[in-house]
């Protein structure tokens, strides 16, 4: 049994181990810009990690409202980390771990800040 692989496969050194990851990423992006485009969450950053951004189609509903929910539920955590800091007078440091396309730094260095009153 003898299989041969068309060409651009042979010419390959090795498969692309990292392309499921990036296409996770490409995923939340792409949902995280779809409820931004139907008004479910405010991101004036995600249209900038988008290729595109504009001929992007919107997802489906479901998709939108677990966008949302996800979003908010790490952002009130991130907020209120930070909330507990500034009441105990102790300095945080959010460490974001295989974040990807994800905007939150952004949003977070806009906002006011707690501490600087």
């Amino acid at each position: 049994w003898l299989y041969m692989l068309p060409s651009r496969f042979e010419e390959s050194p090795r498969p692309d181990a990292d392309s499921a990851i990036r296409l996770t990423d490409t995923d939340a992006a792409l949902a995280r810009l779809s409820a931004v485009q139907k008004h479910y969450l405010s991101d004036p950053w995600i249209r900038h990690l988008v290729p595109r951004a504009h001929l992007q189609p919107p997802r489906p509903p479901l998709i939108n409202v677990g966008t949302y929910v996800r979003s908010e539920g790490i952002d009130k955590l991130v907020d209120r980390w930070s909330a507990l800091a500034a009441q105990e007078g102790t300095q945080y440091q959010v460490v974001s771990l295989g974040a990807g396309s994800d905007t939150r730094f952004w949003r977070i260095a806009v906002r006011p800040c707690v501490r600087c009153v």
